[in-house]
Order: structure tokens, then C-alpha cells, then sequence
């Protein structure tokens, strides 16, 4: 599960980092598969707007961009939220 925490120790600095403390602001604690999930679909959603369908992310999904998010959530935990 991943939760916000209170008082973090900076701001979400990267639009990942940004859609991650939304989601988790808007749903409360979820678990990180979903919470990856959620996000990964965001994001690509916000790619095929901007006309990235054209292009080959318009054919790889939202899968994509699970291992940019991973990483993101492991490098903010203890810092923006917590993972347990």
C-alpha cells in the first residue's frame, strides 16, 4: 500500500512524481499495482492527446510507462508517501 505522507519533506517535482500524490490524494492509500496502473493510463492517455499516436506509443499501451513510474515511487518513498 502506498499512502501520502503528512508533511512531506518537499513538493512533487516531476509530472510523475506530480500524478503520483494526485492519484493518492484523490483515492487515499492504494496498492502500488494499482496506483501504477492508474497512473501509467493517465499518462498515456495525456501521450495520444498530444498526438503521440502516430507514433509507436500509440501502438505499446500504457504498459510503457510502468518502470519510469516504479522508479519514481521507489525514489519518493519517505519523502512524498510511504510504501508498505
Amino acid at each position: 500500500m502506498v499512502r501520502l505522507i503528512d508533511s512531506p519533506h518537499r513538493l512533487p517535482a516531476t509530472p510523475i512524481e506530480q500524478r503520483l500524490a494526485s492519484a493518492l490524494k484523490e483515492a487515499g492509500p492504494l496498492p502500488v499495482a494499482l496506483l501504477v496502473k492508474r497512473v501509467a493510463v493517465e499518462l498515456y492517455s495525456d501521450e495520444l492527446c498530444k498526438g503521440a499516436a502516430v507514433l509507436d506509443i500509440g501502438l505499446l499501451g500504457d504498459h510503457i510507462f510502468n518502470r519510469d513510474i516504479i522508479r519514481e515511487l521507489d525514489a519518493g518513498n519517505g519523502i512524498l508517501w510511504a510504501i508498505k
